[in-house]
């Protein structure tokens, strides 16, 4: 089971400091690489915040949020060769964990969907549900999930977990000009679909946190 943990701090522009984290960066990738556990948690350890965070944004579920990083830190275990020193780790595990999520709860709401049609009564929904914050984030996930997948992953990355555009860029393999222009239109399909919400309840849009123009 994984541990929980505060993300580190960023180191500033301390050129020595940063040289110093890429070569322990590159010591820990190299031993987990040749199936040293404790690197491997030391590498991840403090990203699980953020990628916990990425993976509840997208699925709204605790127990769906804790498998997809579960399953997060399984498929970068098996593809950490893959991974190249010198780029975003936080990234490319961010974007692990948002495809992760995405796949299973894809298969959460076709699960729900069957067991609704074959059990369960339509019900009308209370006005809470309808107008409540809880319907907001429940909107925000369903336009998320229909978007293109790398508009998706621009966006997340983006607004959950904070990286600039051209830690994107490298992790989503893009450039960053493309994901300026892919978050931008994140942003205005956002906010063309939950207009509905705004509208009927009079009440302020709240987007996801971090959201900003390019």
């Amino acid at each position: 089971m994984w541990i929980m943990a505060r993300a580190q701090p960023v180191f500033g522009p301390d050129v020595g400091l940063d040289t110093e984290r890429e070569a322990r960066e590159q010591s820990l990738v190299l031993a987990a690489t040749r199936g040293d556990g404790r690197a491997f948690a030391a590498l991840v350890r403090p990203h699980l915040d953020m990628m916990y965070r990425l993976a509840a944004r997208f699925s709204g579920d605790r127990h769906l949020a804790e498998d997809a990083v579960q399953e997060a830190l399984s498929v970068a275990s098996c593809e950490l060769g893959r991974y190249r020193t010198g780029t975003s780790l936080r990234a490319w595990l961010a974007t692990i964990a948002i495809r992760r999520a995405h796949t299973l709860a894809r298969a959460e709401r076709r699960r729900r969907a069957r067991e609704q049609a074959a059990w369960s009564p339509e019900l009308s929904q209370s006005p809470a549900e309808l107008f409540g914050a809880a319907a907001l984030a429940q909107r925000i996930r369903e336009v998320l999930a229909g978007m293109p997948d790398k508009r998706r992953e621009a966006a997340m990355l983006r607004w959950d977990a904070g990286l600039p555009y051209a830690e994107i860029a490298a992790a989503i393999d893009s450039t960053e000009a493309s994901v300026r222009v892919l978050v931008h239109h994140a942003v205005k399909e956002l906010r063309e679909s939950l207009r509905d919400l705004v509208d009927d309840t009079g009440g302020s849009r709240r987007e996801p946190s971090g959201q900003e123009e390019p």
